[in-house]
């Protein structure tokens, strides 16, 4: 082992003073692995996930894994998965796709998405929404929401205990795109023998007091937070509502609904090895040095950097979120 990495990595008079990973040869292997990998990426997120409906089928569990494991940093407990908030967001998702738009609050109908809540028969005291479009990797939807205030709260705020998100895929704006919607939830919670008691009393409570928070942050809207008057909850469990434990995204969903962050870690790891190789070899013999050698590392550091910043462009160039 230590033979090998001294033969390709450090100069000597083994291997001549030209570390083996940057002679030409090498180097032209390592060049054409890299671009078949980038011609894998870009058939994945140029055809394969507008094409099919693959993607929009399990971003949504990877979604709900990378929002728990976001929670989790935050020292947050993780959200349940709740098969009516699910139900409920893929149901606006598709509005979306068929109506052709992109608002927390649709255009024509005036349907909030609070709407589509009630459609379900989602009891709740606290909801939230956040949206994008046109994400091919659900790593970075994640990190789009993260990175806007508003957003980073509705996924932050410990009120939320139950979550859903549904996705969808329809020609928008001349293009095959993907709607992926979140909903936070934290339900009524009431024993089936409470519920006449329960709907007797909201008949005498004051209206539905929305709270909302309109402010721009780049291309985001802060999303709508809506709390109704209801029986106050107790701790005899949920009526009307499957929830499940919220797993991890699985190792295939991770690598199919995350191509941007996988090929980025195959390139970050092979840029550091390269880097490290150039290195040890401009200074482990500074006073024998062969060009060809520091242009061949140098070449392929560029190639990557390149590639790096080429398919943040692609994925980004129509990618939004409100």
């Amino acid at each position: 082992m230590i033979k090998n990495f001294k033969k390709y990595f450090i100069p000597n008079k083994g291997n001549s003073h030209k570390p083996r990973i940057l002679r030409w040869k090498v180097a032209l292997v390592i060049l054409s692995f890299i671009l078949f990998v980038e011609v894998c990426f870009l058939v994945q997120v140029l055809w394969f996930i507008p094409q099919g409906n693959f993607f929009a089928s399990v971003a949504p569990m990877a979604i709900e894994g990378f929002t728990n494991q976001n929670r989790l940093s935050n020292n947050l407990e993780s959200l349940k998965t709740n098969s009516l908030l699910e139900k409920a967001a893929q149901l606006k998702a598709e509005d979306m796709a068929t109506k052709g738009y992109f608002a927390h609050t649709s255009p024509e109908e005036g349907l909030t998405p609070w709407y589509w809540l009630d459609k379900v028969g989602y009891e709740y005291v606290l909801a939230g929404e956040n949206l994008a479009i046109n994400f091919v990797d659900s790593q970075d939807a994640i990190n789009a929401w993260m990175n806007s205030p508003t957003h980073k709260a509705n996924i932050l705020n410990n009120n939320f205990v139950e979550i859903g998100v549904g996705a969808a895929k329809e020609i928008y704006e001349g293009k095959e795109t993907i709607f992926i919607v979140q909903l936070f939830g934290r339900p009524v919670t009431m024993t089936a023998q409470s519920v006449a008691v329960a709907q007797e009393k909201k008949q005498s409570v004051p209206p539905t007091v929305e709270i909302s928070n309109e402010s721009i942050v780049g291309d985001s809207t802060a999303v709508k937070g809506e709390v109704k008057n209801s029986i106050m909850p107790d701790d005899s469990g949920f009526v009307g509502l499957v929830v499940r434990e919220n797993l991890s995204p699985s190792i295939v969903s991770r690598f199919l609904s995350t191509p941007r962050a996988i090929s980025n870690y195959f390139y970050f790891v092979l840029f550091t090895i390269l880097a490290l190789a150039l290195l040890l070899s401009i200074f482990i013999k500074i006073k024998i040095q062969h060009p060809a050698l520091i242009v061949n590392g140098v070449v392929l550091l560029i190639v990557i950097s390149a590639i790096i910043w080429i398919n943040q462009y692609i994925v980004f160039a129509q990618a939004k979120i409100i």
